[in-house]
């Protein structure tokens, strides 16, 4: 939008030349009116300037910077013909004010408005041309520069356009729904990826205790196989000793007495620690027997877990078996552990006898 009212330059130019109207001294009731015309546009130009740029853009491009030009020469003298010429600009400012308003125009201005038409003989040939244009041909050229205007050429294009941003809507909404689609299915994704990770990582952790419980199981195992050997190599000593000697039999027998209780204590001392060897055996097979459960539940608990969701609307606790065995302790049953002194009291007794 043009503006030309609303600069400091143009308000101290319309009060300057207010302040002149007012010094003049009028030569009959018609320059005496014309001049009161001149004045209250002025003023008013002066004191709503927005409203004088937002309503008169058609006389602003067209008689805009001539009109201040005109109210701001200072060398020529103001005749009544330059008067006129002065007071037909205003009315053609005031007449574009009265088409572009949707209200009636205040009664001051209506009546100077009456003023110009009822007057229009008694101006200056110039300035009669003007005013009879302006009431004669400038709403036509009003109306004919805002219909081909960019904002008219816009409403008359409205259907294409409003078409063409239906059709731009309908591709929005057509890549926002595959969009949309997308993002879903790598949510789900992820999450099925999250899941599988998840348990991924606690079959891992598993596997990892698996494998220590393994190698305890191999350690246990060759200590059982050695005590085996300890166990039986006495025995077999002493009948290998006894075989050797038998010709002289009773030379050795002091020596046999003497070495069979330490070869006796050795043997049930022996014994009891194989005990105890094989109950951790058995023990550790227990828990890998365990944790290769676990393993094996971790591989399907996601298809199962999505199966119990929708049964969870019938049975809270569908999953309560599955957690119960996976997250429970490693169980390892010392019900039937021996003793650290178990079989002391036999081996006590044996030694009592040997002494009587």
């Amino acid at each position: 939008m043009a503006e030309i009212f609303n600069t400091n330059q143009s308000k101290t130019v319309l009060a300057k030349f207010k302040h002149k109207i007012d010094g003049l001294a009028p030569a009959d009731d018609f320059e005496k009116q014309r001049n009161s015309l001149i004045r209250l546009v002025i003023g008013s130009m002066e004191n709503k300037p927005e409203q004088w740029d937002e309503l008169c853009q058609i006389n602003i491009q067209w008689i805009g910077d001539s009109f201040i030009n005109r109210l701001a020469d200072e060398e020529n003298e103001l005749s009544k013909e330059r008067l006129d010429d002065i007071c037909s600009m205003c009315f053609r400012f005031l007449f574009e004010l009265y088409l572009s308003m949707k209200n009636d125009l205040a009664i001051e201005f209506e009546a100077a408005r009456r003023f110009v038409f009822n007057n229009v003989e008694s101006f200056e040939h110039n300035a009669k041309e003007q005013i009879e244009y302006a009431i004669r041909d400038m709403p036509v050229n009003i109306f004919k520069a805002i219909a081909n205007s960019d904002a008219i050429d816009s409403l008359k294009n409205f259907n294409a356009i409003s078409a063409k941003a239906e059709k731009l809507k309908d591709d929005w909404d057509s890549d926002l729904s595959e969009r949309e689609a997308r993002v879903n299915s790598l949510k789900e994704s992820l999450a099925k990826y999250e899941n599988a990770f998840n348990f991924v990582g606690l079959y891992q952790g598993f596997d990892e205790l698996s494998i220590e419980k393994k190698k305890e199981r191999d350690g246990i195992l060759l200590w059982l196989r050695v005590l085996s050997v300890l166990i039986v190599s006495p025995i077999v000593a002493e009948l290998v000793f006894v075989y050797l000697h038998l010709d002289n039999i009773s030379t050795v027998k002091d020596g046999l007495l003497v070495s069979i209780f330490p070869t006796l204590s050795l043997i049930a001392i022996s014994v009891y620690y194989f005990r105890v060897l094989l109950f951790n055996y058995k023990s550790v097979k227990s828990q890998l027997l365990q944790i290769d459960l676990r393993k094996t539940l971790c591989r399907f608990i996601q298809d199962y877990s999505d199966y119990s969701s929708k049964m969870k609307k019938k049975d809270a606790n569908s999953l309560d078996k599955f957690e119960s065995i996976v997250f429970s302790g490693i169980v390892t049953d010392d019900g039937s552990l021996p003793s650290t002194f178990d079989g002391m009291d036999q081996i006590e007794k044996l030694i009592k006898a040997a002494k009587s």
